[in-house]
């Protein structure tokens, strides 16, 4: 009884598709990186159970927080489902010899038994079938490997150029469903759900906002990589709304943007 209950929390509702991955992958490069500072206090996290630990970058799009983790001294694998997401990521890696790629979903994987450390994953978990995640995570992970999922929004509380951004966009095309919703929607969900699953638990979460320096066309770019808006919109609306963007950057000439890092951070027993 009590797994029924544990799997009927996991289960995934009804997600509306926001079209194709495969359409934007060129934009994701532009996308902001996810705070240096959350990623080095996971990895002193990770490094009380394992000296050099072999990590998993889950539904890694393009490869921004392999990458970091290349960066930082560490060695594994970005796991991506969308075969052009890969092929843009591979291009952007030619020095990271440390990161392996494959292709493939999250619900499996293709990795060994118990072969990472640390299975992360970066705006990418609501993608997935949860239950069939987790059970794929726990399945690679080492005993006592850490599980993370971690996420990357604007702050429109503390940012009123991008809070103009988001209400112009409202106001353009009211009927408008965004994805981030469901995101949104499942995040006060992680903590509890990862202190509840068997093997599991410990769980932290922590989260810090700061300020990003971007151009107006890395801007634009970042906006352009958005999949759920130009699936709701034709073209032309889709070229006005960028123009929008474009131009209000112009106007306000931000200095920096401001970007909220939150990471949910628990250890498999």
């Amino acid at each position: 009884m009590e797994e029924k209950v544990m799997e009927q929390k996991m289960e995934v509702s009804n997600r509306r598709s926001f079209g194709s991955f495969s359409e934007i992958a060129e934009f994701y490069p532009a996308f902001p990186p996810y705070s240096r500072r959350v990623l080095q206090y996971l990895l002193d996290q990770v490094k009380h159970s394992a000296e050099r630990p072999i990590f998993g970058d889950i539904g890694a799009g393009t490869g921004q927080i392999a990458y970091a983790l290349a960066d930082m001294g560490l060695s594994g694998y970005a796991v991506e489902p969308d075969s052009q997401m890969v092929a843009v990521g591979r291009k952007l890696g030619p020095s990271y010899p440390a990161v392996s790629w494959i292709n493939a979903p999250g619900e499996s994987t293709g990795l060994a038994d118990a072969s990472l450390d640390w299975v992360c994953y970066s705006l990418s978990f609501h993608l997935t079938n949860a239950r069939e995640a987790l059970r794929e995570s726990m399945r690679i992970l080492r005993p006592r490997g850490f599980f993370t999922i971690v996420t990357l929004l604007a702050d429109l509380e503390s940012d009123p150029f991008q809070l103009e951004i988001e209400n112009r966009i409202r106001d353009m095309a009211p009927a408008l469903r965004r994805a981030v919703t469901t995101l949104v929607g499942q995040m006060g969900t992680y903590e509890p759900l990862l202190n509840q699953y068997p093997n599991l638990g410990n769980c932290i979460s922590l989260a810090t906002t700061e300020a990003v320096s971007m151009s107006e066309e890395r801007f634009v770019k970042f906006w352009a990589g958005r999949h759920d808006i130009p699936s709701q919109v034709s073209p032309e609306h889709w070229d006005s709304i960028l123009q929008m963007i474009a131009e209000t950057f112009r106007r306000w000439q931000p200095a920096s943007l401001r970007f909220r890092s939150i990471a949910w951070h628990a250890q498999r027993g």
